[in-house]
């Protein structure tokens, strides 16, 4: 392996996580996604968060800490949702726009796609040689606009709609590439006439790929899932889906769900109504480390019943633990499971429980299946790994530098 240059220069993330201070002062957040960010610290001697606080003092940090060398944080208003920024633009513009200055003494900045503060960053300094760019688009954003949004679900699709529109037309004009997650994001991208790139996050360093920790039995289930507890993840499809379902010797089967939101207590609720008291266990957060991966490790089947997706990094951790996957037809997961790296149900509503119920069945089921599967994937995933993907972005991002000096 090529030995990494020492660290050099600044990027910074507007990737618009929410952030919450203890009373300590120390600033931390429950999105795993941010470590990925935070790993850029062995490429850059800057890294800069763009991100909202929450004002709420929180007892004790989250799991994922922010504070530390080489982490900056520059605070966003804390606008409750993006339509905030449209519905009251007085009220938080003006801090967004002195937020933003930031952004000029940058050598590189990651923006999200069709997000308004990342579009008004990109026209701010977009044509200039610094900071280089590039944008990432991780799901079906319109449709992840209409489920957040409830009752107001058309008008947020038709607003996150004409944000892709304006972003797409920035970024042709000067030339961001943008890293797509999955083939769905891949295709909108160029729907929209950007320079997609196919790219996954992962969480996996390269070590604990190499070297997984050993299952627990004190966490062994049947069925397990890993995700933030919201609409979009499906889970309440997933509980219809329960009361049929028998693990190996024949017993109703186990789920274990691994995560918090607010959906939580709804969950809980629908548990009760189906009698899966019994067969249904919370675990709440898990940090992301060998103690989650020892949770993977020790479940037969992970879950995906998302209603929308980009190539989620729980499923790559299964695949990598050595666990079969059965997961919705959405986003990047077809890709990720084609040619038999994992069980596939259609992402339709009609009768979706009872397909999805099928499909976890014969993981549960058939060994030969079981053993395809999990061989397949693992050597999928097994060179994808965090560092790698850094690497990606770093040698993304210094090309475009080449080409300029060129």
């Amino acid at each position: 392996m090529t030995a990494l240059s020492p660290p050099a220069g600044s990027i910074g993330f507007l990737n618009d996580q929410i952030l919450q201070r203890d009373r300590a002062g120390t600033l931390s957040c429950d999105h795993a996604f941010v470590r990925f960010l935070l790993a850029f610290r062995r490429r850059y001697e800057r890294v800069v968060l763009f991100s909202r606080v929450d004002p709420a003092i929180i007892d004790a940090p989250r799991s994922v800490l922010v504070d530390g060398e080489g982490i900056e944080v520059v605070e966003l208003p804390f606008y409750p949702r993006i339509s905030s920024l449209f519905s009251h633009p007085l009220r938080y513009w003006p801090d967004v726009d002195v937020a933003l200055r930031r952004v000029d003494d940058l050598d590189a900045l990651w923006l999200n796609t069709g997000h308004p503060i990342s579009l008004r960053a990109l026209r701010r300094v977009g044509g200039r040689s610094r900071p280089l760019l590039c944008a990432a688009l991780r799901g079906n954003y319109e449709q992840d606009a209409a489920i957040r949004e409830g009752g107001a679900a058309r008008a947020a699709r038709v607003m996150q709609t004409a944000m892709m529109w304006l972003f797409a037309r920035a970024a042709r004009r000067h030339d961001v590439p943008v890293l797509a997650y999955g083939d769905a994001a891949v295709a909108r991208s160029r729907e929209l006439g950007m320079r997609a790139i196919p790219f996954e996050t992962t969480l996996l360093s390269a070590e604990l790929v190499a070297r997984p920790p050993s299952a627990d039995p004190a966490f062994a289930t049947d069925v397990l899932v890993i995700c933030r507890l919201v609409q979009e993840k499906g889970l309440d499809r997933l509980l219809d889906a329960m009361p049929s379902l028998r693990g190996r010797d024949g017993a109703p089967a186990r789920l274990a769900i691994v995560g918090d939101g607010p959906q939580r207590a709804v969950l809980e609720r629908q548990v009760d109504d189906l009698g899966l008291r019994e067969r249904v266990v919370f675990r709440g957060y898990v940090g992301h480390g060998p103690g989650l991966m020892a949770m993977v490790r020790s479940a037969r089947v992970f879950a995906l019943p998302s209603r929308t997706e980009g190539v989620p990094g729980t499923a790559l951790e299964a695949m990598a633990m050595r666990v079969p996957v059965v997961a919705t037809a959405v986003g990047g997961l077809p890709t990720l499971l084609g040619e038999g790296r994992g069980l596939l149900v259609a992402a339709d509503e009609a009768d979706l429980a009872g397909r999805f119920g099928a499909a976890l069945q014969r993981a549960l089921d058939d060994d030969a299946l079981r053993e395809g599967v999990i061989e397949a994937a693992f050597a999928h995933v097994r060179g994808l790994t965090m560092e790698g993907q850094v690497d990606r972005v770093v040698a993304l991002l210094e090309g475009a530098r080449g080409q300029q000096e060129a």
